[in-house]
């Protein structure tokens, strides 16, 4: 009977919380939401479009890079504008990339009560094959796809994030996938 309290207890207070997040890179997420820029809202709803689900309501915040988040309820993600203009000045995949890789997180269900029961490489992974697939369908080269990796990080991993050539080989993973037509 204790255990099952236990797992009642535990489901409500993750049910509950105002927020569950994945981040890029680790971090929180809803902090100062203001809404985001034409372009970030045009790139969202394209991967949205790409992956055929519904556009997930996208701000700009107060967090380090990009985040995915349920806030009160809503799924959400979470991006920092200086972040994604020094990636676009690097390269113009890299922040489709990152928008990509949170929507990812939504679509697996990584920033749900589900998510917290998973490894946070095995979500950074999947998060980084749906970016892989996206990239595909919206017209990248993989190349194009691959060198986002390059200007966003050094190649060691984290506790949180695995090191970089797992992550691109991934995003390859997906990248191939999608143009086999799946």
């Amino acid at each position: 009977m204790r255990y099952i309290i236990l797992i009642v207890f535990l489901f409500l207070v993750l049910d509950n919380q105002a927020q569950i997040y994945c981040s890029y890179s680790g971090g929180g997420c809803a902090n100062g939401l203001t809404p985001p820029t034409q372009y970030a809202s045009n790139v969202v709803s394209s991967i949205c479009n790409t992956l055929g689900i519904n556009y997930i309501s996208t701000y700009a915040g107060n967090v380090g890079n990009a985040c995915a988040s349920n806030y009160n309820g809503t799924p959400i993600i979470t991006y920092n504008v200086q972040f994604m203009n020094y990636l676009y000045s690097h390269n113009e995949w890299a922040p489709i990339s990152v928008m990509a890789h949170e929507v990812g997180h939504h679509l697996n269900g990584d920033a749900s009560w589900y998510g917290a029961f998973q490894h946070s490489w095995t979500k950074e992974l999947r998060a980084d094959f749906v970016s892989g697939y996206v990239l595909y369908h919206m017209g990248a080269t993989l190349n194009q796809s691959k060198s986002a990796f390059y200007v966003m990080f050094d190649w060691m991993g984290s506790s949180s994030h695995p090191d970089t050539p797992r992550r691109i080989a991934a995003l390859t993973q997906g990248f191939i996938r999608a143009s086999n037509g799946f």
